[in-house]
């Protein structure tokens, strides 16, 4: 696309005399191309916020990922994750031991704003949907299980944390069940704020690189947390395949493929996670202006290990195809 758009647009430049004139065609070239990028990534389905792609600095010679702008305090995502599994499934806690074979899709979305110094996090909606039988009507496949993979049962109460120095603590208005979870995790608060986008994620792409699609890179050693958070080691190849911009947030689209293990992944119920995931492949979607991780789309195979501290643990083995869409919006003042 760039091989075709400069000549035609650079050949009258050559009998320009006036400097505000050539300045202003540079101008209009990248502007088209950006229009260009854009449609074409999107397919006419969803645009990127006018006010946001201002901030995109995008040029003929590709897109630079900022990380210069001051990231907002305030802020509210909403994070839903879809899991359709495939495999076998163990649990095991002081009274019981099972296994069985798991098929149908996990869905949970959660609801989390920060405020400065205050924390909420929210479950939305949480379940587990099994595959309908042949000749089951409608009603039947869309019938929503206990989760069977979830090793605590969510709570709808908001869990509140505020931050005392460096420190996040329990909020009173989060009652004890945010008391309880306060111990397990004040420590790896920071991690989940990044997991879910409410903080720049430490490791980014480079500010003096300007990328453009076809371009590839490996993401190994000490460069994975720019997309894996923990206690993480890996290699996983990046290759940008678009623009796409995820509830108007402008993006940029690369497929994924690789191997990779974490230890010890948090989430906001005091369950702690070990996998060893395979990406066959997938995408992510990077966002254009901020060092945050807006989506995931990847077909995997998984082996998991999770629980809470000295609670029931469960295991799981096999193929799971996942999504992650974090919505993500600045509160109006």
């Amino acid at each position: 696309m760039n091989a075709r758009l400069i000549p035609i647009l650079l050949l009258p430049a050559l009998a320009l005399t006036s400097c505000d004139q050539a300045k202003k065609l540079a101008e209009q070239a990248g502007s088209a191309v950006k229009e260009q990028l854009n449609a074409r990534s999107t397919g006419g389905k969803e645009t990127a916020d006018q006010q946001l792609q201002q901030l995109v600095d995008q040029t003929p010679e590709g897109v630079v990922f900022r990380k210069d702008l001051p990231f907002p305090t305030t802020l509210e995502v909403r994070t839903t994750r879809r899991q359709e599994w495939s495999g076998r499934f163990f649990q095991t806690s002081a009274i019981e031991r099972r296994a069985e074979t798991i098929k149908g899709t996990r869905l949970t979305i959660d609801k989390i704003e920060l405020t400065g110094n205050k924390l909420r996090h929210t479950v939305e909606q949480s379940g587990f949907t099994i595959p309908s039988a042949d000749g089951a009507d409608e009603d039947e496949a869309k019938q929503t299980l206990a989760d069977p993979l979830a090793a605590v049962t969510h709570s709808k109460q908001p869990h509140v944390f505020q931050k005392s120095g460096t420190t996040w603590i329990a909020d009173p208005e989060g009652g004890f069940r945010s008391a309880a979870l306060a111990k397990d995790l004040s420590p790896v608060l920071g991690q989940l704020l990044i997991e879910n986008a409410l903080a720049p994620r430490p490791l980014w792409f480079s500010a003096k690189k300007r990328f453009k699609p076809g371009d590839e890179l490996v993401v190994t050693g000490q460069s994975i947390p720019m997309l894996l958070t923990g206690n993480a080691t890996g290699t996983l190849s990046l290759k940008l395949e678009s623009f796409e911009p995820v509830a108007g947030h402008p993006c940029a689209v690369f497929s994924v493929s690789g191997d990779y293990r974490r230890r010890e992944i948090p989430d906001f119920e005091g369950i702690f996670t070990d996998e060893e995931v395979t990406i066959q492949s997938g995408r992510l979607w990077f966002s254009l202006i901020h060092p945050v991780i807006l989506k995931e789309e990847l077909e995997t195979i998984q082996s998991v290990s999770s629980g809470s501290r000295g609670g029931q643990k469960s295991r799981g083995q096999g193929a799971i195809k996942s999504s992650v869409t974090r919505e993500w919006k600045v509160p109006a003042p």
